[in-house]
């Protein structure tokens, strides 16, 4: 669901990225466990662009796509706002995993009614928080825990296009570095910048007892190289949990903790 940039043209021939895996259609249509069904989007052009590129068939709403095809697992990878409605209306149909882009939902009831649905249906819900599934991240995390780095003593976080679409990130970042350190949570150590001309920061910062980390993008800087096969990462997650290998990296459950920090820091910040 969803034929844009995320889900399948950001790395379409002639973008510039063909060498990268930035949408989930090249990810699926690359890794030797899948093999691409077709694609759901409004804007047909955006669906023809993307059977074109990767194959499959061009659907004009779920249900078509069900009735004709068996399928596993379906990608969600629309606006924010449409999340909750489309995750309803695929918790009817039987699928063995369901993967959506984050957030889960903009509002944080609807978001967990989509937990406790999916909960009740038995299936499987991942929530791609980009940095739980790459592996810059995960040796990051591991060194912390090994005690590389010493006690974390504060984290900072500045970013724009709002806390919820922007901001959980870092939310679901520190909750997941950090389990147990919840003084991470507090509304400090957030800075929302509002987006003006479509000005891009984005910069986070981790103060440990003997190391300073930080991540930063602003204005037209380019994302880091440790980005560039994201959704490969992803695909092979959801991959390995069908054959039982590995748990999902990012649940339902993280995804709807992410969104509960974040409403309450804007709760705190206000």
């Amino acid at each position: 669901m969803g034929a844009g940039n995320q889900g399948a043209l950001a790395d379409a021939p002639g973008s510039g990225n063909e060498h990268k895996y930035l949408s989930f259609a090249h990810a699926f249509k690359e890794h030797l466990g899948f093999g691409i069904v077709g694609f759901v989007d409004k804007d047909s052009q955006h669906s023809i662009k993307a059977i074109e590129t990767w194959g499959g068939t061009s659907f004009c709403c779920i249900q078509h796509a069900i009735e004709d095809f068996e399928i596993d697992v379906a990608v969600v990878a629309t606006p924010d706002d449409t999340h909750y409605e489309i995750l309803k209306e695929l918790a009817e149909c039987p699928l063995k995993l369901v993967i959506c882009e984050k957030p889960l939902a903009t509002d944080l009831q609807q978001a967990r009614e989509i937990v406790a649905l999916y909960k009740a249906k038995g299936i499987p819900l991942m929530c791609d928080y980009t940095r739980r599934f790459l592996p810059y991240y995960g040796d990051l995390k591991r060194r912390y825990e090994a005690g590389e780095f010493g006690e974390i003593k504060g984290a900072l976080a500045r970013f724009n296009r709002g806390m919820v679409h922007s901001g959980s990130h870092a939310v679901d970042l520190f909750e997941w570095l950090f389990p147990d350190k919840n003084r991470i949570g507090h509304h400090e150590h957030y800075h929302h910048i509002e987006n003006i001309k479509d000005y891009r920061i984005w910069q986070i910062d981790l103060l440990f007892e003997r190391y300073h980390w930080r991540e930063e993008r602003i204005g037209d800087m380019p994302v880091p190289a440790y980005f560039d096969r994201h959704m490969w990462y992803v695909a092979e997650n959801a991959y390995n949990f069908l054959e039982g290998r590995e748990p999902l990296k990012c649940t339902a459950e993280d995804g709807l903790r992410a969104l509960e920090v974040c409403f309450e820091l804007m709760k705190g910040a206000r």
